[in-house]
């Protein structure tokens, strides 16, 4: 994989924090959009932790914007990839 390649984390922390971050209520609304509780909104709001699986599924689904960053994550990292195929996967 590419040295270049942003870590997912802060990617997604950042697309978090710039949906969220500019509300008076974020952690609020980042906690309903996900599930989970303020304080763990608050807690990715400030980098300190990241969304599990699932929040992260119910945050693309509330969210545009997370979801396309998580899509082109997604498609940066096949790309990343292209010559390597996936070892469940039958060989051809």
């Amino acid at each position: 994989m590419s040295a270049a390649v942003r870590p997912i984390r802060a990617s997604l922390l950042d697309v978090i924090a710039r949906e969220f971050k500019p509300y008076r209520f974020a952690q609020e609304m980042l906690a309903r959009a996900s599930n989970k509780t303020p304080r763990t909104a608050k807690n990715w709001l400030s980098g300190s932790s990241a969304p599990d699986i699932e929040a992260l599924i119910e945050l693309m689904a509330s969210c545009n914007s997370i979801a396309d960053e998580v899509e082109r994550l997604v498609a940066e990292r096949r790309k990343a990839r292209e010559d390597t195929q996936c070892p469940g996967s039958p060989l051809n």
